[in-house]
């Protein structure tokens, strides 16, 4: 039954706004069927099943507000409940913290990652066969949230699943625990394909080859990913065996410069070697065959104009730094008494070698006398002390500030597809340059106006589920932003982004904002009208179809 419906003249309104269009996602993905088909309802929740609780915690993560878990009910309490999840005996409070706690046990009962790869993977399958999705690269990386609260530890049999504990804060909070999330991001659409909860204190460079060792096979297999782009972390002689014994899966990486072979190859590369990059006019490159760590590979090695005048900015503050020390190391040296000449050399030279940017110039050590008598001492007087000091000019190293800028602005990418036939220098950069989805995601997944950092449950079991709704979440905004801008522009059809100009990609967030202020109007038992409906909203329900527009009717 609806909750509270109008009787006589009385009249009720529900908020529907743009959550229709989720709704309708989640109903064309077919999340509650497939949840429900692995998770049987709960003896106990005989009304709200795992699959419908997972699609509600998917529409109140989606509504633009940031509700704790206990406050889901009250989310609901102005939303059309039973319309937007088409079971007509629901409403908010069916939506309880001890129902939706229920569900998030089972999802952790049968499996985070599990789940969420079944979802994820009949979902590219749909995308794939109704709207053309071709998947072609996957972007791999890492993030972390902060929790409120002490240390944890998750143990099943003695095994520990998960620590909740400090480690690098992305987020700059070194005082709170947190936990990892781990994404691979389907580059074109900007869908999550794999996910994986990660330890507080867990190091990238481990976590990376760890997960290509564990699911390389399903990427290709469910996924037909064979193409992946992974952070510099990923390149260290740990993990190359691990990308090597992966023969099938092609991958992209950064070489990076602190690398001992990579400072060796920018120091003695052929400068007039490089070539211009088509489409780039502002790099030049070359490529070499590599082994390193036992794997072969085919690095291309960037010039960039921009990378260059990054790291000449850099540079200069680098040697600003270093000059100020450099000064206030050579007043004190100059006002330093020494008991002998050479220890006064000494103290000169140890000092010059430490210099990187400046160099000591006409260095002198000076006799020095004291006299216990104030004034011009006698003809015959004896110094009561002798001693010596260094004297010297600080000038500018220019040969070594040279020699620095010789190897700014390069950029290494390696890479096991050694056919250039297969994959030129300017595809390999325009992939690696591609990364913003998976860096998107993140910021979508932090951003407490949509999904929200609900990582507030106290039961480490809960909060790995809630990381996974918070994933789905972040699905089904990417699969109705690519749906809706594949079929404007199939449909040659345009959409005005926030300058009012027309585009044919306009922001899933800002259709959303756009749909604000719609609702639901009861004015009988079996009769509601919708308000507010505009034109730029039918544009948008007429675009998807009968699934979506059904809410709004």
């Amino acid at each position: 039954m609806i909750a509270k419906q109008p009787i006589g003249n009385e009249y009720s309104t529900k908020v529907l706004d743009h959550l229709g269009l989720v709704a309708g996602m989640c109903s064309e993905l077919g999340i509650s069927k497939i949840v429900d088909e692995h998770i049987p309802i709960n003896s106990v929740d005989k009304i709200l099943s795992t699959g419908n609780a997972v699609v509600g915690l998917i529409l109140n993560g989606l509504g633009f507000v940031n509700k704790r878990l206990y406050l889901v009910s009250r989310f609901f309490e102005n939303k059309p409940v039973d319309k937007l999840l088409n079971v007509s005996y629901l409403n908010s409070s069916h939506f309880n913290d001890d129902a939706l706690g229920r569900s998030l046990d089972a999802i952790y009962e049968f499996g985070v990652s599990e789940m969420f790869a079944l979802i994820s993977s009949q979902v590219i399958g749909h995308l794939s066969s109704e709207y053309g999705l071709k998947v072609g690269s996957g972007q791999l990386d890492n993030t972390n949230f902060h929790l409120h609260g002490g240390e944890k530890e998750l143990k099943e049999a003695e095994e520990v699943i998960l620590k909740i504990n400090k480690g690098y804060s992305k987020d700059h909070r070194p005082d709170l625990v947190q936990v990892g999330l781990q994404l691979i991001v389907e580059n074109q659409s900007g869908i999550p394909l794999l996910m994986k909860v990660l330890d507080g204190n867990q190091e990238e460079s481990q976590s990376y080859g760890q997960f290509i060792k564990e699911y390389a096979e399903q990427l290709q297999a469910n996924y037909k990913l064979n193409f992946i782009i992974v952070d510099s972390k990923l390149y260290n002689l740990n993990n190359l065996p691990i990308l090597g014994g992966k023969s099938d899966l092609s991958w992209l990486t950064r070489v990076p410069n602190g690398l001992e072979v990579a400072k060796d190859l920018i120091a003695h590369i052929g400068k007039k070697v490089f070539k211009s990059l088509n489409g780039y006019e502002k790099y030049q490159y070359q490529e070499v065959c590599s082994i390193y760590g036992g794997v072969k590979q085919r690095w291309v090695v960037l010039k960039s104009e921009d990378k260059f005048t990054r790291d000449l900015k850099n540079l200069d503050k680098k040697v600003e730094k270093s000059n100020i020390a450099a000064e206030k190391g050579a007043k004190k040296l100059f006002k330093q008494e020494f008991e002998t000449a050479s220890a006064a050399s000494k103290a000169a030279s140890e000092f010059s070698n430490k210099l990187k940017f400046r160099t000591l110039e006409n260095i002198s050590v000076i006799e020095k006398y004291k006299y216990s008598r104030p004034g011009k001492p006698k003809k015959d007087q004896k110094p009561d002390k002798k001693y010596y000091v260094v004297t010297g000019e600080l000038q500018a190293d220019k040969v070594q500030y040279e020699a620095e800028k010789e190897k700014l602005g390069y950029i290494i990418l390696a890479t096991n597809k050694c056919d250039t036939a297969k994959m030129s220098a300017e595809e390999l950069l325009s992939t690696y340059k591609d990364q913003s989805k998976v860096e998107r995601s993140f910021r979508f997944l932090k951003d407490p106006n949509i999904v929200g950092s609900s990582l507030f449950v106290q039961k480490p079991e809960r909060m790995m589920a809630i990381l996974m709704i918070m994933t789905l979440s972040l699905l089904v905004y990417s699969a109705l932003e690519y749906v809706t801008r594949t079929l404007l522009k199939k449909k040659s059809l345009t959409f005005e982004n926030q300058v009012g100009k027309p585009v044919q990609n306009p922001s899933m967030k800002w259709i959303f904002e756009c749909f604000e202020g719609i609702h639901l109007l009861y004015i009988s038992d079996k009769q509601s009208i919708v308000l507010n409906l505009k034109d730029r909203h039918r544009l948008i329900i007429n675009l998807l179809g009968e699934r979506y527009s059904r809410y709004y009717t």
